[in-house]
Order: C-alpha cells, then sequence, then structure tokens
C-alpha cells in the first residue's frame, strides 16, 4: 500500500492547492482531472486493464479507501466502459470523496461557508509548489519520455491538460505539446482519456456561448 500522498490522485489534488488564495486551481476541471487520476492509478496498481478501449476491473484492492471505493464502483457497472466515459462519470463525487480523504488524513483543512467558495489550505504549505515544479520540470525538460516513470508522466500530463498550475503557462503547453501528448500516451489508457473528455467539455461550452475553458 502506497502513502496517500504517493497516490496519483491526491498529488495532483494538492498540486491544485493554491497556499496564498487558499483554494484549488482550476476547479471546473479538476474533477476530471482527479478521476483521470484514480484511473491511471488503479491501473498502474493492476486493479484495472484495457479491454479492447474499455476499462476492466479486476478482482484486487489497494488498501486505499478512497480508490477502492473507486473501483468498487467501475466494478459495479454491468459491463466495462469506455476511459473516456468513466473519467467523466461522477467526477464531482471522486473530487468530494477525494477532498474529504485528504481532509481526514490532515493533508488539508477545508473551510465550508455558506454562498462562498470554501477555503482549501494544504497543511504543507510548501508542497504544493514542490509538485508543480517537479511538473513543470518533467514537461520542459529533456528527459526521454521513455525514462519517464509513469506516475510522473501522469502528474505532470494531466497538471496540463487540466491547467491546474500557473508554473506551466500556455506558451509552455504549445511549445512543448508534441512532449504534452507523448507524456499523456505514457500516462497510461486514462491520459489520452481524459484530454478527449476535457475536449468534449470545451466544445460543448463553447458551443452553448459559454467560452472556452
Amino acid at each position: 500500500m502506497r502513502s496517500v500522498t504517493e497516490s496519483l490522485p491526491a498529488q495532483l489534488f494538492l498540486l491544485a492547492c493554491d497556499p496564498e488564495k487558499e483554494k484549488v486551481t482550476g476547479r471546473d476541471s479538476l474533477g476530471y482531472v482527479v478521476r483521470a487520476a484514480a484511473l491511471a492509478e488503479l491501473e498502474i496498481q493492476d486493479c484495472l486493464r484495457d479491454d479492447g478501449g474499455k476499462a476492466r476491473a479486476r478482482d484486487r484492492r489497494t488498501g486505499d479507501a478512497f480508490l477502492d471505493g473507486v473501483l468498487r464502483g467501475i466494478a459495479a457497472q454491468p459491463r466495462p466502459r469506455r476511459w473516456k466515459t468513466l473519467v467523466a462519470k461522477e467526477r464531482r463525487q471522486t473530487l468530494d470523496a477525494l477532498e474529504s480523504a485528504l481532509e481526514s488524513a490532515g493533508l488539508i483543512s477545508v473551510e465550508r461557508r455558506t454562498l462562498r467558495p470554501r477555503r482549501v489550505r494544504a497543511r504543507d504549505r510548501e508542497l504544493p509548489q514542490r509538485l508543480r515544479a517537479q511538473a513543470a520540470g518533467i514537461l520542459c525538460g529533456d528527459v526521454p519520455v521513455s525514462q519517464v516513470e509513469p506516475r510522473q508522466a501522469a502528474l505532470t500530463a494531466m497538471a496540463a491538460l487540466g491547467k491546474l498550475s500557473p508554473l506551466v503557462t500556455w506558451r509552455d503547453r504549445h511549445q512543448h505539446r508534441h512532449r504534452l501528448k507523448e507524456l499523456t500516451a505514457a500516462a497510461g489508457p486514462a491520459g489520452p482519456a481524459l484530454k478527449k473528455a476535457l475536449d468534449a467539455r470545451n466544445a460543448a461550452v463553447a458551443s452553448s456561448g459559454g467560452g472556452g475553458g
């Protein structure tokens, strides 16, 4: 069993924490990112496998209550679903469950306010910046993607796709778009699925006149 801070969805949530503004950045996309990160973590731990473009659950457990909850939900489906479908499915519930798990573990504090955005504080104020710097270094670095560990590839790609870090600008994503594409593929089936889900979300928002996101 990996520690809570080693879990890919937990790391991405913590990366998104803004210590100065006491909130998480990109909350409109964070649900998608956290959901995709959970799928990627489960696939890395061999609890999910790709079956013809669909995610099939294995009879395993991770020992992490949050991840096992996501896995049970997938296993309860009457048939395997496409990865993109699972990224979008129950993303808000998944984000809330992760937030509660991190709060229970003492990694964040959450102040829930009526009619106002909640305040979210990382207990270790330096951790979000370390995670952001790590992801930015991989995206903008020159280490061959084949040598990047799968969790690091997923962390980097998903943070960039979700626009969670101010250290990675539009220019960075554009300049390193080919490397980002490689890192997204290296993240396993959940990486490309996240991009497709976010692209579909953005297209829907644009067509409704709400602008891009």
